[in-house]
């Protein structure tokens, strides 16, 4: 694998290509429909996602926010700490899936988080059948804290990473 990194999003750039990854099955099976997610694209802050690179070349998206607690008690998470982050991440070409990159650019996220924020930890949610995520995740030091239910995934968990 070569060298991956998170590149700021120039909107004019790089919306077209989410757009498109966001149709892929591998992606829209567990990020939804793509509509909305890319109007959730379209409202997120510039500094709270980026492109993933890998050598230069955009193989990828994520996205992050302060975790919502009224959000997270709704489905039983009252033990997330408040300041943390929630943590969204796709790898966008099938080509590139199982090759690190996602372990990698969640490495490059925790470490500007743990740089720029005084956040205690970051988290992830997905489906409990999404095991190629559960496997990334796992690689990129996280560790499975909770099982909720999501009124849209169903059976999901919960991965968090200390970042303090």
């Amino acid at each position: 694998m070569g060298n991956v990194a998170l590149i700021r999003i120039d909107r004019k750039r790089h919306r077209g290509l989410v757009a498109a990854w966001l149709t892929s099955d591998h992606v829209a099976r567990w990020w939804g429909d793509p509509e909305q997610a890319l109007a959730q694209f379209d409202s997120t802050r510039d500094t709270e996602h980026a492109v993933i690179a890998l050598d230069g070349a955009p193989v990828g998206y994520m996205r992050w926010a302060r975790v919502d607690p009224d959000a997270l008690a709704s489905v039983g998470l009252q033990s997330i700490p408040e300041g943390s982050f929630d943590v969204d991440i796709f790898v966008g070409p099938c080509s590139q899936l199982g090759g690190g990159i996602g372990p990698a650019a969640l490495t490059c996220l925790f470490d500007l988080l743990r740089s720029t924020t005084d956040a205690p930890l970051a988290g992830l949610c997905t489906s409990i059948d999404n095991l190629r995520a559960h496997a990334a995740f796992e690689k990129a030091g996280c560790r499975k804290f909770a099982q909720f239910q999501d009124p849209v995934y169903g059976p999901c968990y919960v991965y968090v990473r200390q970042l303090r």
